[in-house]
């Protein structure tokens, strides 16, 4: 019988629990550290498609997860870097990337970024625009950004 109260109580207190709300999580960044955070996002997009091999070194992390409408799986760091590099030697040029309805996860040292992005090239001078959904997760390393993961989703053609 004595047993019997405890388990109640455990059972009525794990209930009332789970009826409950989850806590919000996330914390809002500043607007100076937002604007740094965007400032490394902005910077992996130009080197990427400017095929600065160095400049997405700098601020992509080395386990980097890169994931792109086509790819099976995802991407390294170094098939990243390799991509970028052969859309610039196959002709391809940077021209301008946009991001609107822009929203920011911050927990602790971690940001997920979540956007509409537009991205422009060029290639023979055929101009092409990209519109889409994006993830980005970034980790703070000392006193800067680091970019680990992306996910893109194209509008469907």
């Amino acid at each position: 019988m004595n047993l019997i109260t405890p388990s109640l109580a455990i059972v009525a207190l794990a209930t009332s629990l789970a009826a409950q709300p989850a806590p919000r999580m996330g914390t809002p960044l500043a607007g100076t550290e937002l604007r740094a955070l965007e400032l490394v996002r902005d910077s992996v997009w130009v080197h990427w498609f400017s095929g600065d091999t160095a400049g997405l070194r700098r601020v992509l992390s080395p386990e980097l997860v890169a994931m792109s409408s086509g790819d099976t799986l995802w991407q390294s760091l170094d098939q990243t870097v390799s991509g970028a590099a052969e859309f610039k030697k196959g002709g391809g040029r940077f021209v301008s990337v946009a991001f609107d309805h822009k929203t920011t996860h911050h927990f602790n040292g971690t940001a997920v970024l979540f956007a509409r992005y537009t991205i422009v090239t060029e290639r023979g001078g055929k101009r092409r625009t990209e519109r889409g959904r994006v993830t980005e997760v970034f980790v703070r390393s000392g006193a800067r950004w680091v970019h680990t993961s992306w996910h893109l989703d194209p509008d469907a053609s």
